[in-house]
C-alpha cells in the first residue's frame, strides 16, 4: 500500500469547547516511564526527539486566556512517520499551584496538537509549533511549572509494524523552570539524513525506475497563500507500464500496470520544518494514480499545505521516497538497482 492509503490525512472536526480540563494532579508526574529535561534539551525515546524552548502568554486580543509551549519534534527513525502513529496522547500543562491544563481541554489546543499529531514526517525531518493551552479563571502570576508529552506505549507494541520506543522512559516531561546548558542541552540519539540522489532545481535526476526533476515552486494562491505548489516531471524508465505507488498489479486495456513503492513527498523550509505530501488534502492522487507507458513523461503540480502557515519561511529542498525493500520483493515488477532510490533536490540551486 502506498503511504497516503494507509496513512491518510487526518480531518477532525470539532465541537466547541467552552472551558479548558482542570485538574489537580499531573499524571506522568514520577512515573516510571517519564523522561525528564529543561527548557533547550532534546529527550529520546527512540522513535521522536523532541525539544521545549520557552512558553508565553496566549492572547485573545489583548486579554491573554493562556498558555502556548514551542516544541520542537524531529523523526528518530529510518522511515516517514507521524506522531499519531506512534500513539500520541493528550499534552498536559502543570501549573505553579499544582493544577494541571489538558490540551485537548479546548478546540485551540485540540487544533494546535492535531498539527503535529497528524504531520508525516520525513526520516530526520523536523517541524517546530505552539501547543495551546487555555486556562479559565487565568492568573497570569501562575506560570507554567512543567509540560508533559505522553504516549500510550502499550498500544504502540502492540503495533509491530510501527517503529517501537527503544527506551521504557518513553513519556516527556519538561520542566519549565529550568534551562539546560553544556551536555544536557544537545541532542541525545536520533536519526541522520535519509540517503539520496542529490540534484537542483531543472535537474534529471534517475534511480533506473523512474527519472523526475522539479522545475518549480510557486504558491498555491496568489492571495491568501496557505501552502507550496511543487510543479514536478517524471518519466518511466523501466520496461513495465508503471503506477507510482503501491497499488496492486492490475489489469488495464494496454495491458497489465505495475506498482513501484513511491512512498511519500516532503517539502523542507529554511526553518528546518518539513511537510508531508500524503497530509495535503485534495490532490493525494495527482501522482500515485496516473498510469505512464513505456517512456511515457507526466508533467503536475503537488500541494504541500500545513498550519500555522508561513509564506515567509521558504522551501529550501524536496525530497521523494521510495520503498525499495517492498519493491524488489516483487517477482515481476521492476526494481531498483541504484541504491538509494530516494530523490533530493536543493530548491537553492539550477541547473
Amino acid at each position: 500500500m502506498v503511504r497516503y492509503l494507509s496513512r491518510p490525512f487526518v480531518l477532525v472536526v470539532l465541537a466547541s469547547v467552552s472551558a479548558s480540563l482542570m485538574c489537580t494532579r499531573t499524571p506522568s508526574l514520577g512515573a516510571s516511564n517519564v523522561n525528564q529535561g529543561c527548557l533547550s534539551q532534546w529527550l529520546f525515546n527512540g522513535v521522536w526527539r523532541v525539544e521545549v524552548t520557552g512558553f508565553e502568554p496566549y492572547m485573545n486580543g489583548a486579554q491573554q486566556t493562556g498558555w502556548q509551549v514551542t516544541e520542537v519534534w524531529r523523526n528518530g527513525t529510518s522511515q516517514g512517520l507521524a506522531p499519531s502513529e506512534s500513539q500520541l496522547q493528550d499534552q498536559q500543562l502543570e501549573l505553579s499551584n499544582g493544577t494541571t491544563v489538558a490540551a485537548r481541554g479546548s478546540t485551540s489546543g485540540t487544533l494546535s496538537l492535531g498539527s503535529v499529531a497528524n504531520n508525516s514526517f520525513a526520516p530526520a525531518g523536523q517541524y517546530t509549533y505552539k501547543q495551546i493551552f487555555l486556562v479559565d479563571n487565568l492568573d497570569p502570576s501562575n506560570k507554567p511549572k512543567a509540560a508533559d508529552i505522553l504516549f500510550n506505549g502499550s498500544l504502540l507494541s502492540q503495533m509491530k509494524d510501527k517503529p517501537q520506543f527503544t527506551s521504557s522512559k518513553y513519556d516527556f516531561r519538561f520542566k519549565l523552570d529550568c534551562t539546560a546548558t553544556g551536555a544536557a542541552a544537545q541532542a541525545q540519539g536520533g536519526s541522520t539524513q535519509i540517503a539520496a540522489i542529490a540534484g537542483c532545481m531543472n535537474q534529471w535526476v534517475s534511480n533506473g525506475v523512474w527519472k523526475m526533476r522539479v522545475t518549480a515552486v510557486n504558491p498555491n494562491q496568489p492571495t491568501g497563500q496557505f501552502g507550496w505548489f511543487v510543479v514536478q516531471e517524471w518519466q518511466n524508465v523501466s520496461n513495465r507500464r508503471l503506477y507510482p505507488g503501491g497499488l496492486p498489479d492490475m489489469a488495464h486495456v494496454g495491458g497489465p500496470v505495475y506498482q513501484s513503492n513511491v512512498t511519500d513527498e516532503y517539502l523542507v523550509t529554511q526553518s528546518g520544518n518539513n511537510a508531508s505530501s500524503a497530509n495535503s488534502v485534495g490532490d493525494l492522487g495527482a501522482l500515485w494514480n496516473h498510469v505512464f507507458d513505456q517512456g511515457a513523461t507526466w508533467s503536475f503540480q503537488q500541494g504541500f499545505y500545513w498550519s500555522p502557515f508561513d509564506p515567509s519561511d521558504k522551501p529550501v529542498r524536496f525530497l521523494a521516497t521510495f520503498d525499495t525493500k517492498a519493491q524488489n520483493a516483487l517477482p515481476n515488477a521492476p526494481h531498483y538497482k541504484r541504491l538509494p532510490a530516494n530523490f533530493r533536490i536543493d530548491l537553492t540551486c539550477t541547473k
